[in-house]
């Protein structure tokens, strides 16, 4: 069997296997079950097409492809929420003229995150923001609870810094 083969029923066998989880993942961050299945898509789609760059045991793919769909389901959540900032923008604008209010504070905090190193980013993303209990979250990120809550309360003081310096710009 040459490697794409095997590529192609790992991917098989990982769907089969793991498809419920990756929804429900997705949808405990995006709460509704059309944009869950948009993430998930796009998120295998992408782990489709980095499959060269993932290097550990077939055991951790799961692991690997569910950090995936929970970025893909946060981005999801942060397209709606610019989208709707801009058609929200463009009323007011239409209605009272220019808006000169200073950026939300949660942008900021969007911003910081995704500024953060790839491992911390991962560590929000999954063990925080989405709603999955830690030893779950440990266990999709591939380390201890104890490496997770280390993990965790690094993140959040790059978080304090990071946002501290958005507020002083």
């Amino acid at each position: 069997m040459n490697r794409d083969d095997m590529w192609k029923t790992l991917f098989a066998e990982l769907i089969r296997e793991k498809l419920g989880l990756f929804r429900s993942i997705s949808f405990h961050i995006v709460n509704s079950s059309v944009d869950a299945d948009d993430a998930v898509q796009r998120a295998l789609l992408k782990a489709w097409e980095r499959r060269t760059q993932f290097r550990n045991r077939p055991d951790a793919l799961a692991g690997w492809v569910s950090r995936i769909v929970v970025t893909e389901s946060y981005d999801l959540l942060r397209r709606r929420a610019r989208e709707a900032r801009t058609r929200e923008a463009f009323s007011r604008l239409q209605a009272d003229g220019p808006d000169n209010t200073a950026e939300p504070m949660l942008d900021e905090l969007d911003r910081a995150i995704a500024e953060l190193p790839e491992l911390y980013r991962e560590t929000v993303h999954v063990a925080v923001l989405s709603g999955i209990p830690g030893a779950e979250a440990a266990r999709l990120l591939g380390c201890s609870t104890n490496t997770l809550y280390q993990r965790i309360h690094k993140a959040k003081a790059l978080l304090l810094e990071a946002m501290r310096r958005l507020q002083d710009e």
